[in-house]
């Protein structure tokens, strides 16, 4: 009995190119079985070819993915190393410049996250003489001072703490410099007579015995006239240093301290 689905016609095609195929003479039969053979090998080759080209296709494309991340990777690596030249040239130049007193390079390796303390930590202390009050700069300005002295590291009290004398570099007005938010700082007690513009550079003044004349606190970014108090004018300033991504301090000796040979 007949299985539901045969194909009839298949079957029927079939039987029909056999009996053909029989029927004629052996030499053609021979021909045409070569034909068929010769079809059938280049179909697998062609199915074989695709899958090796497929194949090597992919690894290809995994070859040149590694090898785009390896570029990136050591793009990323060339960035940083010339991101670390500039901060040394830019520090060669500051040392060849420097008047204060002996200059001790140190990495900051610790910090508060939010600035809460405005306090950051160095790997420098008295293994390197390092004294309280010493100023501690970046070839960008006044950092902050030491407060906290351990045998290899210490404690940097930032300048957004503490009140700075200063004095205009050009016009060479005074006043005391403290922090208002940010990068941002007030020069208050500023005589009104004295002339001051936006861009005017304000520095340590001296006074005080803390920090050495000279170090940079900031550029001059704001002057008004204050009517309800005539006498004084409003000043304000922003510093170039970026107090939150520090990675490289100087710590500032006093000048009569010798290199190598601190106070006692």
């Amino acid at each position: 009995m007949p299985q539901p689905g045969t194909d009839y016609v298949g079957i029927g095609a079939v039987v029909l190119v056999s009996l053909t195929l029989m029927g004629l003479p052996q030499p053609r039969q021979e021909a045409i079985a070569a034909s068929l053979r010769s079809s059938a090998l280049a179909t697998g080759q062609w199915a074989f070819s695709r899958v090796i080209r497929f194949a090597t296709g992919e690894e290809r494309a995994r070859h040149l993915l590694t090898r785009n991340v390896q570029l990136s990777l050591e793009n990323m690596r060339l960035r940083e190393a010339e991101e670390e030249n500039d901060r040394l040239r830019r520090a060669l130049d500051f040392r060849s410049r420097n008047q204060f007193g002996q200059i001790i390079p140190a990495e900051v390796i610790g910090r508060d996250p939010d600035l809460l303390f405005d306090v950051l930590v160095i790997n420098a202390g008295e293994d390197l003489g390092l004294k309280q009050d010493w100023p501690v700069v970046t070839t960008d300005g006044l950092v902050g001072h030491v407060v906290e002295v351990g045998q290899r590291s210490s404690v940097v009290q930032l300048v957004f703490g503490v009140r700075v004398s200063a004095v205009v570099q050009g016009g060479r007005a005074h006043g005391m410099v403290s922090a208002v938010d940010g990068n941002r700082f007030q020069l208050s007690y500023v005589d009104a007579s004295s002339r001051i513009e936006e861009g005017d550079r304000i520095v340590t003044s001296g006074l005080g015995g803390r920090y050495q004349k000279g170090l940079t606190l900031g550029t001059v970014t704001q002057v008004t006239q204050l009517e309800e108090d005539p006498l004084f004018q409003e000043v304000f300033l922003e510093s170039d240093v970026d107090f939150w991504g520090l990675e490289e301090v100087f710590v500032l000796s006093p000048p009569e301290v010798v290199a190598g040979a601190p106070i006692p």
